[in-house]
């Protein structure tokens, strides 16, 4: 489970630990980019305003950047997570990261993929990237009032997949860019609907 823009590893944990089924391993994964202000990042923004994260697409100098995040968890699944199946997800960035992962050949062992109040990197890649693949499984959260992840950017997310012919888990609540205590029992009940 991977936390979001200026946050870390400390932040995303005790979320994780609580949604986690009996008898998982979990990883908790640090970005590996310090955040100007506070936190870790798993690409840098050319620019850390607020309204970046709107943008249509990263530059190439971001996406150099997510590759590198890339190969950092593609070693630490390999070196931690033991073999056999996987369940990837994330909030914000992290959730970005964790579609990402589908890049990667651990995709396979990949069973569902988590995104919270998340967004599209590269999103004609993992359409591609989504047919060559079995139809897994995703679990999608997004708020409404979410100022820094439009809904209509998460929404995007959930029909590739759908149009991919994944079956998805939908929950819209009507927060901002957070992750609803009130919404991790579904979350947990999710997970568990692997074991």
């Amino acid at each position: 489970m991977m936390h979001g823009m200026t946050g870390d590893a400390s932040m995303m944990r005790p979320f994780a630990e609580k949604i986690l089924p009996e008898g998982w391993t979990l990883l908790v994964p640090e970005a590996r980019f310090p955040h100007p202000t506070r936190g870790y990042t798993w690409w840098r923004y050319e620019d850390f305003e607020a309204d970046v994260t709107r943008r249509m697409s990263l530059s190439r100098i971001e996406l150099v950047d997510v590759d590198s995040s890339l190969s950092q968890l593609e070693k630490l699944i390999a070196e931690q997570a033991p073999m056999g199946p996987l369940v990837v997800g994330g909030f914000s960035q992290g959730g970005a990261m964790a579609q990402e992962l589908l890049q990667l050949p651990i995709a396979d062992r990949i069973q569902g993929v988590v995104c919270i109040a998340t967004r599209l990197v590269r999103p004609m890649e993992l359409r591609l990237r989504l047919s060559d693949l079995e139809s897994k499984r995703l679990f999608w959260m997004h708020g409404e009032r979410d100022l820094r992840v439009p809904m209509e950017d998460g929404w995007a997310v959930a029909h590739l997949f759908e149009s991919a012919g994944w079956a998805v888990e939908l929950i819209e609540h009507q927060k901002g860019h957070m992750i609803p205590i009130e919404h991790h029992d579904a979350l947990r009940e999710w997970l568990t609907t692997f074991t």
